[in-house]
């Protein structure tokens, strides 16, 4: 009985967000997954048309293209920011003079508004005056400026290059936050046994972080396959649509071409995916607590 009257409070206490979820997200949804299945066009009227929107973009070679340009991007993204977030937890976790000030500094790009960090990239990567092409030349590595923004490797580099090192604090930051409650104990009987720098990381420190990495990873690749802004600010999806991705090709089409059924036919087709990871997400994350 207890038990019940327990339910009805928390329903009782929890209905203004269970209303105001089903308002902002619940409605949209549904009227998404509608216009999905309408020809509907900026300023025309909805007219049903059933599966048409998703067998069209089945078959289109660009939408296709688009999908590897999303995989492609947000492999290497997520790689290079576990990598190199690891690196960051392990150095900041180390006691040396003015870590508070690194730790802070090393902050920045997560904390930088996303289009100031577009704009610094777009600057660096500039084919005149740019400072990786200048970088690259002092060093000799090449001879001529690189346009970085014309070449469909180049380009998809400079997109990866930009979302690692605005994503890499979340890894560092969320890694180095276990890293502080690992036991000394363990290391210390490690290097008495004769364990060097490796086999201590490999048999101590990554079971004690696999987790927080496993959950991260979840986490930063669903902002991942969501991005749109640095990528449309950065390339635009060019060139030759070599670094359009889901939601730029999906922009294009709604408002650009004007066909927004279509358009929103685009995210739906990805939501079972994010669907999935949010709730393998949601999973682990209270696997955890209990």
């Amino acid at each position: 009985m207890n038990n019940k009257k327990n339910t009805k409070f928390a329903y009782a206490i929890n209905a203004p967000l269970i209303i105001y979820l089903a308002c902002v997200l619940l409605g949209p949804i549904i009227w998404g997954i509608w216009m999905s299945f309408t020809n509907k066009t900026i300023g025309g009227d909805a007219v049903f048309i059933g599966l048409d929107n998703y067998i069209t973009l089945l078959a289109d070679e660009e939408y296709r293209r688009s999908i590897l340009n999303t995989l492609v991007f947000t492999f290497f993204s997520i790689v290079g920011k576990c990598f190199f977030g690891i690196l960051m937890a392990l150095a900041l976790n180390i006691k040396f003079k003015g870590r508070n000030i690194v730790r802070a500094l090393l902050m920045i790009p997560w904390t930088l508004p996303n289009i100031v960090a577009v704009l610094n990239w777009r600057w660096i990567f500039s084919s005149t005056g740019g400072i990786a092409n200048y970088l690259l030349k002092s060093l000799h590595i090449i001879d001529k400026d690189l346009i970085w923004f014309g070449s469909a490797g180049l380009a998809m580099t400079t997109v990866i290059v930009a979302n690692i090192w605005r994503g890499t604090p979340f890894f560092g930051v969320s890694i180095l936050a276990k890293l502080q409650t690992i036991s000394q104990d363990g290391y210390e009987a490690a290097a008495i046994d004769g364990a060097n720098m490796w086999q201590r990381f490999w048999y101590i420190t990554l079971p004690e972080i696999k987790d927080v990495i496993l959950l991260s990873t979840l986490m930063s690749t669903i902002w991942t396959l969501n991005e749109f802004e640095s990528v449309w600010l950065l390339t635009g999806g060019g060139p030759n649509g070599a670094t359009e991705v889901m939601n730029v090709f999906s922009y294009q089409t709604a408002m650009k071409s004007m066909m927004l059924g279509k358009g929103i036919a685009v995210s739906i087709l990805a939501m079972p995916v994010l669907l999935i990871l949010i709730s393998l997400l949601t999973r682990r994350m209270i696997a955890k607590e209990d």
